[in-house]
């Protein structure tokens, strides 16, 4: 027998549902994903054909064979040139962060897991504690995750838990679990993987450019090959960034949209309430984390040991609130008793940041 909801846990399970413009968004990603790789796989199959078919497809006379084999050599040294950028991993997360186990935390994991089964989530495969005022999912890639999935990780910032009542600290980790949950997030991690491709074609200098660039520097009867070469090349990665360039704007569209279904299904599992209010702290709290961890560096540089990063951390956000003489600052406002639904924390800005260079919606939108 299925078990019936009141009509607030049926709206809220309706919120968690994706949206319109999220799934468009998702398939828009997914559609410029697929014609880069395509045609990137297509420029350089086309340079292994060039280079099979005037060496040992060809059936040139002695001297045709002879130019034969020095462009077939190039068209293969330019397929490798391309080719190179798959064979990659590309750790994630931060190296500073230390792991915790069940066995270490098991009240804690008992509440992550629990909000990961509420959620409808996969459990972190690892968590890890750090010094941000932050959470995050982060996984490690690799060529392989075009056809497998990574298992996704859970970093919690103490900064950030320091600052926040456990409802608050509830909805960030909600947020977490609804990328967790997101199927799109699948994009994310091809799209990221064919920019790490990208990024090593157009950005990496490795042990092929050092070769190329030895090349050009001999006899200048051998040397003109390689400067022929240089020239490809530096073309090649202009059109590779500024084709990339247009993926990395959708797939940033579908961050946008993939942060907003993430904020639904918290606010689906914990109210709304809860996460305006985190995301109202954050500001403040890792204004203050940055300022303690720079006295506690300047205590070091001194001879002193300071005690309590997270105490300080607390006393300067209060100390920041005296200075500014703003009672809200780094304080939850309290909600008016006239309209209280048309009761905002977050006003829009006048001056802001392109959104097309975003990766995260603006606070007053989300």
């Amino acid at each position: 027998m299925s078990k019936l909801l009141s009509p607030s846990q049926a709206l809220l399970s309706e919120l968690a549902k994706p949206t319109v413009t999220y799934t468009r968004r998702a398939w828009m990603a997914m559609g410029a994903l697929a014609v880069f790789i395509l045609l990137y796989l297509a420029l350089a199959g086309w340079f292994l054909l060039t280079a099979y078919r005037l060496s040992f497809g060809s059936s040139n006379s002695n001297n045709g064979a002879f130019w034969g084999w020095i462009i077939a050599l190039c068209s293969a040294l330019l397929a490798i040139f391309m080719l190179k950028g798959f064979f990659f991993v590309k750790r994630g997360g931060d190296s500073g962060a230390l792991e915790i186990t069940p066995a270490q935390q098991p009240r804690l994991f008992e509440f992550l897991y629990g909000l990961a089964d509420e959620a409808g989530a996969p459990r972190p495969h690892r968590v890890f504690l750090s010094a941000h005022v932050n959470a995050a999912v982060f996984y490690d890639l690799s060529i392989l995750n075009l056809f497998f999935p990574s298992k996704k990780n859970l970093e919690i910032g103490l900064g950030l838990v320091n600052v926040l009542n456990q409802g608050e600290l509830k909805a960030v980790l909600a947020h977490e679990f609804g990328h967790f949950a997101q199927r799109a997030m699948a994009v994310g991690r091809w799209v990221y993987i064919a920019q790490q491709i990208a990024g090593n074609l157009v950005a990496r200098r490795d042990a092929w450019d050092n070769f190329l660039n030895s090349w050009s520097q001999l006899d200048i009867r051998v040397a003109w090959v390689a400067w022929l070469l240089r020239i490809v090349v530096w073309s090649i990665r202009s059109l590779v960034d500024s084709a990339f360039g247009l993926v990395i704007m959708i797939q940033r569209a579908l961050s946008r949209e993939m942060e907003m279904q993430a904020d639904l299904v918290a606010v689906s599992l914990t109210g709304s309430d809860a996460l305006v209010h985190a995301l109202h702290l954050l500001q403040a709290a890792d204004d203050s984390w940055g300022r303690a961890a720079s006295f506690a560096m300047d205590e070091k540089a001194a001879g002193r040991v300071t005690p309590d990063l997270f105490t300080l951390q607390t006393y300067l956000m209060e100390k920041m609130a005296t200075l500014l003489n703003d009672q809200s600052y780094a304080k939850v406002p309290p909600l008016p008793t006239l309209n209280p639904e048309q009761h905002r924390v977050f006003k829009a800005e006048l001056a802001r940041p392109p959104k097309m260079w975003l990766t995260h919606p603006l606070n007053h939108e989300r």
